[in-house]
């Protein structure tokens, strides 16, 4: 199986609990997260981490 590139800007899907963000990363740093928005829960964002996380 082929590994999906990603990039910032992506649209990323949790498999967990199937919200959808967008993949944002942190000024001068290597840190990335997600960031949505849910109809019931208002904005979220994920811890972050690497680039690697993120990866499928």
């Amino acid at each position: 199986m082929r590994k999906q590139h990603i990039e910032v800007g992506d649209f990323i899907r949790n498999p967990e609990n199937g919200l959808v963000g967008v993949l944002k990363k942190e000024d001068n740093r290597e840190n990335y997260y997600v960031e949505g928005y849910h109809e019931y829960a208002g904005k979220w964002q994920t811890a972050g981490g690497s680039l690697k996380d993120y990866q499928t």
